[in-house]
């Protein structure tokens, strides 16, 4: 099997995860297909309101767990207040490449999903998403995908902790 066939057989697997999460859970979601988008810049093309977006940023800790932080997508992650969140120094914990993401979780840059894609994968939500009304979009194991979806729902879904760990972003694209 080719390379490209391998990486859209990776992104169905982990996009049908994330289908089957949320229908097991009968959480009221819409799934919104679009152009494929990786970036907040790119998501401005969409259709989407982008102060609702809320991206997933991948993280290894030192000790080779992984780590999801979910915040709004004009905002950045506090580095130093994530890792305390997780019980680190910020040293002990660093961004995973395109490559890792690809690699660890299945997926492309921008289809990363906050719904857990493996049982030992962390997941935290920044406080600030979830004021956002009535829904947020997130990512849904697809680039070209998109999931609509309560942001109480998506807490209780990724059994994820909260906790205040981003700042705003200069640009507002995040």
């Amino acid at each position: 099997m080719d390379g490209g066939n391998a990486r859209a057989d990776n992104e169905t697997a982990a996009f049908q995860d994330v289908i089957e999460c949320v229908r097991q859970s009968r959480a009221a979601c819409v799934i919104h297909t679009h152009a494929a988008s990786r970036t907040m810049a790119d998501a401005a093309n969409l259709s989407f309101d982008l102060t609702r977006i809320v991206k997933t940023v991948a993280f290894r800790a030192r000790s080779g767990a992984i780590v999801l932080a979910a915040l709004r997508g004009t905002r950045r992650v506090d580095y130093p207040k994530l890792a305390a969140l997780i019980g680190l120094k910020r040293r002990d914990l660093a961004p995973l490449s395109a490559a890792e993401v690809k690699q660890l979780l299945g997926v492309e840059p921008g289809g990363v999903s906050p719904l857990p894609p493996r049982e030992d994968v962390a997941i935290f939500i920044d406080n600030d998403a979830l004021t956002i009304r009535p829904t947020i979009f997130c990512g849904a194991g697809r680039q070209d995908k998109t999931l609509e979806i309560a942001p109480e729902d998506l807490v209780r879904l990724a059994r994820a902790r909260t906790g205040d760990f981003s700042r705003s972003s200069e640009t507002g694209l995040g």
